[in-house]
């Protein structure tokens, strides 16, 4: 399981992973208030990719698209 240091890789395979099946992918957002901690987990379903990327920037999270 990858843990990305930088934004601009971390997406840049979390589209790979979404283009080759965007009907399997998945992403999680978890945020702890407590520490300004926000967790991104993306993953399709066959379980056999999972990338990760944790901050404490908040300009990330403002950043991020629907």
């Amino acid at each position: 399981m990858p843990q990305y240091q930088t934004w601009e890789e971390f997406s840049r395979a979390a589209e790979k992973l979404y283009l080759a099946d965007p009907m399997k992918v998945r992403v999680v957002l978890k945020y702890r208030h407590t520490d300004g901690n926000l967790c991104i987990k993306v993953t399709d379903d066959l379980v056999q990719w999972h990338l990760n990327y944790c901050t404490l920037r908040h300009g990330i999270a403002r950043g991020l698209k629907t």
